[in-house]
């Protein structure tokens, strides 16, 4: 039984019916503001998903008790919409639609613990369509990877794929494990993410858009979170100077006002090492190469540091290892501990914040791209904004501000190097 989609689907939405379609994926991502149509798009596609495929479904939420007053009367919706009502039929205890003509069927769990997942099993279909729901629910990436490892158990029959959607409302925090994976400049390949909010919807009724309206007057930064999808953060965006782009081989031979800058780590967190171009005229900083990990010792960095021919520019580096400045210095790599005080890192993370551009190629520096894109500001424990970035998953934004500090001046000092 084929459904004629191309009268049904919101214009906004025909690239991931598109991309759905054409099986490129595996997961489905539809994240927006309210009322944006991503839940009822999903259920619409995972209905036909039931009708066209000899496969089950599994729906998810964070609470089993809240499945029945959201995926389960949406997925009735959908049903109702395609007026296909007499093909299936409905339990309550437990949670399920089955369809009728093939018997195959869609089953609702909670993940209140994502382990007791491991054990669902089905005979006579495989289970090979995931919607879980309200994604934010969940409070770590690991108890969704519980979810996925539990149903990639098993070879599907031939032309089967297994296909996860994921819904959900973008957090307000930018350091939330979903905005970090999916508001991300580097997205893997067997992943599409899709953007929407009410202003793709056509069939809000008057009164809905009304209040839109009225939270758009009274605080924006909430119309913007709530009904445009965007990661608002504290209030203030950290780094609204951020181009991510190519940066061709071209640019990298005029590239001479070289900055380079380190920043300690080795078993929990991470060293990192940064090339940067500052152009003072225009006041645009360059990422052209990073270093980047665990575990690293001394020696190989410096191994790194030359097989990049960096070792003879200046680095600045955190001056909090003296024992490791100077091995690196004795493995012939030229180096200075930073000149740190009071109030440095905030003016050293406001000097960078108000550069006309950062320029920073994904591909060249990822874990720059990561780490600068997922930042936000330090907050009280009664929500109120710090004026200084949170001290976490930041070691690249310390590099920058290590190896920018001899350009950072104030009317009443100038941030030196120590040489030690």
């Amino acid at each position: 039984m084929i459904i004629e989609t191309k009268n049904i689907v919101l214009k906004s939405f025909y690239d991931f019916w598109r991309a759905y379609r054409e099986n490129r994926y595996t997961f489905y991502i539809l994240k927006g503001g309210r009322n944006s149509a991503k839940s009822t798009t999903a259920s619409e596609r995972f209905i036909l998903d039931m009708i066209e495929e000899p496969i089950n479904g599994l729906c998810i939420r964070k609470v089993d008790r809240t499945l029945q007053e959201s995926v389960y009367e949406q997925l009735k919706e959908a049903i109702m919409f395609f007026d296909l009502q007499e093909k299936f039929s409905y339990s309550h205890s437990p949670l399920k639609i089955t369809y009728l003509p093939r018997g195959n069927y869609i089953l609702f769990r909670g993940a209140d613990d994502p382990l007791k997942l491991k054990s669902i099993k089905t005979a006579d279909f495989p289970i090979a369509r995931v919607w879980i729901e309200e994604l934010t629910e969940f409070k770590t990436e690991e108890e969704i990877q519980t979810i996925v490892d539990s149903i990639l158990r098993a070879q599907l029959p031939e032309k089967l794929q297994y296909k996860f959607i994921y819904t959900y409302n973008p957090p307000r925090r930018k350091q939330h494990w979903v905005n970090k994976k999916y508001e991300s400049q580097i997205i893997p390949d067997n992943t599409y993410v899709h953007s929407s909010s009410y202003i793709d919807n056509p069939y809000l009724p008057q009164q809905t858009l009304d209040e839109i309206e009225n939270v758009k007057v009274a605080n924006f930064k909430k119309y913007e979170w709530n009904y445009l999808g965007k990661v608002t953060g504290g209030g203030i965006v950290p780094f609204d100077n951020l181009i991510f782009r190519t940066i061709l081989n071209d640019e990298l031979k005029s590239f001479d006002n070289i900055r380079q800058g380190l920043d300690w780590g080795y078993a929990s967190d991470p060293f990192a090492f940064v090339k940067m171009h500052y152009d003072k005229t225009r006041r645009k900083l360059y990422f052209i190469d990073e270093i980047y990990g665990t575990k690293l010792s001394n020696r190989f960095v410096a191994d790194e540091i030359k097989k990049r021919k960096c070792e003879a520019t200046l680095t600045i580096a955190d001056s909090a290892e003296p024992k490791s400045i100077d091995e690196l210095k004795s493995l012939g790599v030229k180096i200075v501990g930073a000149k740190k005080g009071e109030g440095s890192v905030e003016y050293g993370e406001k000097w960078l914040d108000d550069l006309t551009e950062i320029i920073i190629d994904p591909k060249r520096t990822p874990n720059v791209a990561r780490e600068f894109e997922s930042i936000d500001y330090e907050v009280d424990r009664d929500g109120n904004q710090k004026p200084k970035l949170e001290d976490k998953n930041n070691h690249t934004i310390d590099c920058a501000r290590y190896g920018c500090e001899s350009d950072m001046q104030s009317k009443n000092k100038v941030v030196s190097a120590t040489v030690y």
